[in-house]
């Protein structure tokens, strides 16, 4: 069986549409209707169910599309093997972030490019959880930087490597930087920013204040981390967020809570028994490594 009309047929399996997956592959509709049909004939049983003008997978497709991306990334890891052993790095990493827990990744991106110039980095954001996850179920992503899912699907792997806990976050020229600590009984003192009640951010936000039988009522309610720390750099705003958003944001303070404080639990999502590439490994390595040198500087912090 040759590799080919595995990869046509895994492209179709995303797209579940001729027009759509000849497209992406850069071939005419009859090459791959041809090729889907060869491969079927060769398997005896068909892949695709047809409805009018629409295609699903059958159960079979189902059951072999697993096989098969098994097989084409087995090539493709081997592929990459051989180049690493003669130093040429290539190929392409393709990561799905939560905007919120971007902070690591956001790091490493520089440091990464810079090592490996003919590598492409692909990078999707979202503000969903549960768009990452899809993205991986359709193989479009090789691993997800989030929180931790509260309900975590069977076929996703959990790695947790940070625990940041949510910090009174603001400018530093905001008046309340001048605290060691921050009391949530104060927090209705001052204009407060939050994320919508449907980000995961805010959520955890939300069980931390319930914890501590505080309510509050922010003035603003924004869906991007980016815009949110605009309007902190104005000076006139505070924010709950993870204490990891000052890392690379020299300008902001992060104040610790009293009482009882959530944690965000920063988590690595994979697929389950889906191997890595060589360059995803590479990354991985990188964040990892970063996150651990972060932490003990903050350790060191501490102790001075």
């Amino acid at each position: 069986m040759e590799l080919t009309p595995l990869k046509y047929f895994s492209v179709l399996a995303d797209y579940l549409s001729f027009t759509e997956a000849a497209k992406e592959l850069y071939i005419t509709q009859s090459t791959l209707s041809l090729s889907i049909k060869q491969l079927e004939d060769e398997l005896g049983t068909s892949l695709f169910d047809r409805v009018g003008k629409r295609i699903y997978l059958s159960d079979a497709g189902k059951v072999f599309l697993e096989y098969a991306r098994h097989a084409l990334d087995e090539v493709s890891n081997g592929v990459e093997q051989l180049k690493e052993m003669q130093h040429i790095y290539s190929g392409c990493v393709k990561v799905g972030v939560i905007y919120s827990s971007s902070v690591v990744l956001n790091a490493c991106i520089h440091k990464f490019t810079k090592t490996y110039p003919k590598v492409q980095l692909s990078i999707y954001y979202s503000h969903s959880i549960l768009e990452l996850v899809e993205q991986m179920k359709a193989n479009k992503l090789d691993f997800a930087v989030t929180y931790k899912p509260d309900n975590v699907p069977s076929q996703i792997e959990v790695k947790e490597f940070n625990n940041p806990p949510l910090c009174l976050v603001a400018h530093q020229s905001h008046p309340v930087t001048i605290r060691k600590s921050f009391s949530l009984e104060d927090i209705g003192n001052y204009p407060l920013i939050l994320f919508p009640r449907n980000i995961y951010t805010r959520q955890v936000i939300d069980r931390m204040l319930q914890r501590n039988k505080v309510s509050v009522t922010p003035q603003l309610e924004i869906n991007s981390t980016a815009v949110i720390l605009d309007m902190l750099r104005t000076g006139h705003w505070v924010s709950i967020m993870s204490k990891d958003i000052t890392r690379n944001n020299s300008d902001l303070r992060a104040i610790p809570i009293k009482g009882c404080v959530e944690c965000m639990h920063a988590s690595l999502l994979f697929m389950k028994g889906r191997r890595q590439s060589v360059m995803a490994e590479k990354l991985l390595e990188m964040m990892k490594q970063y996150s651990q040198e972060s932490h003990l500087n903050g350790e060191a912090k501490k102790q001075k």
